[in-house]
């Protein structure tokens, strides 16, 4: 009976073995088609809008798209110089805004404040991650712009109004993965440092937000590719002006000026937009392509270079 028993029971354990074995096998594949998949993707959105952008360089010339500060389809003159200074302009400013607040945040709900203040921040986070652009830029073509005429014999439609609705777009970015990455720092570091004498304030600047740094310039670089790429909400408020911004006093440096971005730029003329004129817009996602590369390899940089900083100090 015993032997018949085991008999059975090895029967099973075989039969376990090769269905996990199958299912294992199954869902390593399963991951290898997604992964070549998601490549395939991007490698045919990349070259279809480079190969479409460069048709453009055979009616205008490099320089003439980088440098040009007018942009007159019917005349074929594309420059996209105005684009790229105004979409830099509010995307700096509003980083510079949100970072700090973001990351001060992000220090107090996970360090500071107490559950359930914790969680009343994450989920008024995570409501405003939640809300569609174009309701942000409702708000700012209702509530801002009319608020900005007050400043001055202006519209209302400027950088300004766009780099107020990109600091609360990209807030909620920055806090959270900056919570994330704060709350990811082993306790023993902050058990450790307070048992030397340090303060909690001196734990958090020394300690915690050393260690979190990688996952801080993460929260800070995605936070710039949403603001550099945000187009409705932009659009609804920066008054979509072809022309250089004014960058004088009067418009108190450009902010008070309308502009129009790169994408504003693509979304705007995209309508009626054909021949060389719709190359000229393929051109324009291509550079805005390669701005967020770049952002994203100085970033991955930055991380690896504080990963070193940090191991070299252990």
């Amino acid at each position: 009976m015993q032997s018949i028993l085991e008999k059975h029971s090895s029967v099973l354990t075989e039969k376990n073995n090769l269905s996990g074995k199958i299912l294992f096998t199954f869902i390593e594949w399963l991951f290898r088609i997604s992964l070549f998949l998601t490549i395939a993707v991007l490698a045919l959105i990349t070259v279809y809008i480079f190969w479409n952008g460069f048709k453009l360089f055979h009616e205008v010339s490099i320089a003439e798209f980088f440098l040009s500060t007018k942009w007159i389809p019917p005349k074929k003159i594309f420059g996209i110089l105005p684009m790229i200074i105004s979409s830099f302009y509010i995307t700096i400013a509003s980083t510079l805004i949100s970072a700090p607040i973001g990351i001060a945040c992000a220090v107090w709900s996970s360090e500071i404040a107490g559950s359930s203040l914790r969680k009343l921040i994450q989920t008024s986070v995570q409501i405003l991650a939640g809300i569609p652009s174009v309701v942000y830029g409702l708000v700012g073509f209702v509530v801002i712009t009319p608020w900005i005429r007050t400043l001055g014999q202006v519209t209302g439609y400027s950088l300004l109004a766009a780099i107020i609705i990109l600091s609360i777009m990209i807030l909620p970015t920055i806090v959270s993965i900056s919570q994330d990455a704060i709350q990811s720092v082993p306790k023993e570091l902050k058990q450790a440092s307070l048992a030397l004498g340090a303060t909690e304030m001196q734990t958090i600047t020394k300690v915690i937000l050393p260690v979190a740094k990688p996952g801080i310039i993460t929260a800070v670089v995605l936070a710039i590719s949403r603001a550099f790429g945000e187009a409705m909400a932009v659009k609804m408020v920066i008054g979509s002006i072809e022309t250089m911004p004014k960058f004088d006093a009067e418009s108190w440096f450009g902010l008070l000026s309308p502009g129009r971005t790169l994408t504003t730029n693509i979304i705007i003329d995209l309508n009626y937009a054909y021949g060389t004129h719709l190359d000229a817009l393929f051109a324009t996602g291509a550079v805005l392509f390669i701005v967020i590369m770049i952002v994203n390899y100085f970033a991955y940089i930055l991380r690896n270079h504080s990963s070193k900083l940090k191991k070299s100090k252990k």
